[in-house]
């Protein structure tokens, strides 16, 4: 799909890709809507499912001072720019959607996963650099251990902080009335029936 526009400035809205599963799709016509709950990211990841629902709670957490989180909206529903990014699995279905430009929460998928795993979101390439040798010098070597251990209290500090980075395309996005980026992610509270193009 490349990294044209998909933004229509007229109504404010976006093209977004999600995937669903089979029941997702059944109650979205039962009930016209759908919200994610904590207990489908345990399921999904399973053994390792503690460091995900950490994160996503981070992500709950921030992203709801973006955009207003209804209370049974316990997590945000993915969209993407281009579904090539999109991670398929069999029983589920790939929805093209028209998702108001309001209602999303934009970033970029390189910087959340450096968020899943722990590492330093850095506003540029020179910030990175910066942090990573910072870590060097004091003997790290897994940068998640900077995280996950107590030995690092001022470079946890600075990791912490940097994970707002992930939200510093959004209003840009916006602004622009572009996706900026091929690997554009969005999140929103609440996926509604009438944004459903097609399914694909």
């Amino acid at each position: 799909m490349g990294v044209e526009k998909r933004m229509d400035n007229k109504d404010r809205k976006v093209t977004l890709y999600s995937i669903q599963t089979e029941n997702v799709l059944k109650q979205l016509k039962k009930n016209g809507y759908h919200t994610s709950k904590m207990k489908f990211i345990k399921e999904k990841y399973g053994e390792v499912a503690t460091t995900f629902v950490d994160a996503y709670k981070w992500y709950v957490s921030n992203a709801e001072k973006i955009v207003p989180r209804p209370v049974e909206a316990e997590s945000a529903v993915w969209g993407y720019g281009d579904p090539k990014y999109i991670e398929k699995h069999s029983g589920c279905q790939v929805l093209q959607l028209h998702v108001p430009v309001e209602k999303a929460v934009f970033f970029r998928m390189i910087d959340w996963n450096k968020r899943l795993n722990l590492r330093y979101i850095g506003k540029n390439q020179q910030e990175e650099d910066s942090y990573n040798q910072k870590i060097v010098q004091h003997g790290v070597d897994y940068e998640g251990n900077v995280f996950l251990t107590p030995f690092y209290p001022q470079l946890k500090g600075e990791l912490i902080k940097s994970w707002n980075n992930l939200f510093r395309y959004d209003n840009l996005v916006k602004e622009k009335g572009d996706l900026l980026f091929p690997d554009m992610q969005a999140g929103f509270w609440c996926l509604e029936l009438e944004w459903i193009q097609k399914i694909l």
